[in-house]
C-alpha cells in the first residue's frame, strides 16, 4: 500500500502546484505546461523516494520493483486522466454552458428557438481554436489552419481507438 499512498501524495502535490500556478497566472500553453508540471512532480517524487531509501540495487528481491512499478503506473494513470479531463473542461463547454443556462431558467424551461439562439451567441468553436493554437496543435497560415507537424500521430491513435470502440462516428472521427 505504501506505493499507492506515495502516488497519492505526489498527485496531491501535482494538483496543488497546478492550482497555485494557474492562480498566479495561467500559462499561454496550458496543456504543455500541465504535462510538464506532472512530469516534474513525478521526477521530484522519485528523487525524494531515492533519498528516502529506494535504491535500484534493492529491487533484486522483486518486491520493491513491483512497488516502484505500482507507484509509476498509478501516478501516470491518474495524472494523464486529469490532464485529459482538464483539457475537456478548460474552455467553455457547450454542454456545461447549456446545463447552466437551463438550470438558471428553473422549472419554466427554455423553448427550442431560444436554445438555437443560445448556441449562435456563444463562440465555442472560436474559443477552442484559440486554445489549440496556443498549445501549438493548430497552426495558422495563408488565411487558414493546419495541424502542427508531429501532433497528428497522437490524435490518430485516439481516433483509431474510437473507431474500434464505437464503430464509425459521424463527427469527431
Amino acid at each position: 500500500m505504501k506505493p499507492i499512498y506515495s502516488a497519492f501524495v505526489v498527485l496531491a502535490i501535482f494538483l496543488g502546484t497546478h492550482f497555485v500556478l494557474w492562480r498566479i497566472r495561467p500559462p499561454k500553453s496550458q496543456l504543455k505546461t500541465l504535462l510538464t508540471v506532472s512530469f516534474l512532480t513525478w521526477s521530484g517524487g522519485l528523487m525524494v523516494a531515492w533519498f528516502a531509501g529506494w535504491r535500484l540495487h534493492e529491487f533484486a528481491d522483486g518486491q520493491r520493483l513491483i512497488g516502484f512499478l505500482y507507484f509509476c503506473l498509478f501516478y501516470w494513470a491518474a495524472a494523464l486522466c486529469y490532464v485529459i479531463t482538464y483539457s475537456a473542461m478548460e474552455g467553455d463547454s457547450p454542454t456545461l454552458s447549456l446545463i447552466r443556462h437551463l438550470y438558471a431558467q428553473g422549472d419554466k424551461g427554455v423553448p427550442h428557438h431560444e436554445i438555437e439562439e443560445f448556441f449562435r451567441q456563444r463562440p465555442f468553436v472560436g474559443a477552442r481554436i484559440k486554445a489549440l493554437m496556443a498549445d501549438n496543435i493548430f497552426l495558422e497560415e495563408k488565411g487558414g489552419y493546419r495541424v502542427a507537424p508531429g501532433t497528428y500521430l497522437f490524435f490518430r491513435t485516439i481516433l483509431s481507438y474510437r473507431r474500434i470502440a464505437f464503430g464509425s462516428l459521424k463527427s469527431g472521427g
